[in-house]
């Protein structure tokens, strides 16, 4: 088990907004030379926390700080949202919505259009499938990428 350090608190910190923004995320002791910490998000590469507090990204990415990589998870978040209303995702788009109202998904399970509303099944982070319908969604699905760069 590792035990924190100032730094890797200040960056176990922003767990709780990566988890807003629909991430899992965790932070793991760093097994490589000059590397305090390692910030695990699903679905992106790892980033490694540096003794001096700025943070490197298995894709080259970089940072001087937690807030600049909060950042940049928020930016890339936005932009799968935005990519997921062009692409006329629906399952993205149900995820967009749900994430931007607080509701805390694991998974879409299915989402299709029904009745003028989109019908969604999903999973929260914990617990057993649920069922909605999302109505007004197209405008909803619009509104999500600006909410979403709100939160955290």
């Amino acid at each position: 088990m590792m035990r924190p350090s100032r730094l890797s608190a200040s960056y176990a910190s922003l767990l709780p907004a990566l988890n807003r923004l629909g991430y899992r995320a965790d932070v793991r002791e760093a097994f490589v030379c000059g590397s305090r910490c390692v910030v695990v998000v699903s679905g992106a590469p790892a980033t490694r926390v540096l003794n001096d507090g700025s943070w490197e990204r298995d894709d080259g990415m970089e940072g001087p700080d937690p807030t600049s990589l909060l950042g940049l998870y928020r930016e890339e978040r936005v932009e799968q949202a935005v990519r997921h209303l062009a692409r006329r995702d629906l399952k993205g788009i149900a995820c967009d919505i749900l994430i931007a109202a607080g509701i805390p998904v694991g998974v879409i399970l299915d989402a299709v259009e029904h009745d003028g509303g989109l019908a969604v099944s999903y999973r929260r982070v914990e617990g057993v499938p649920e069922d909605t319908v999302i109505h007004d969604w197209t405008a909803r699905a619009k509104a999500a990428p600006a909410l979403l760069e709100e939160i955290a």
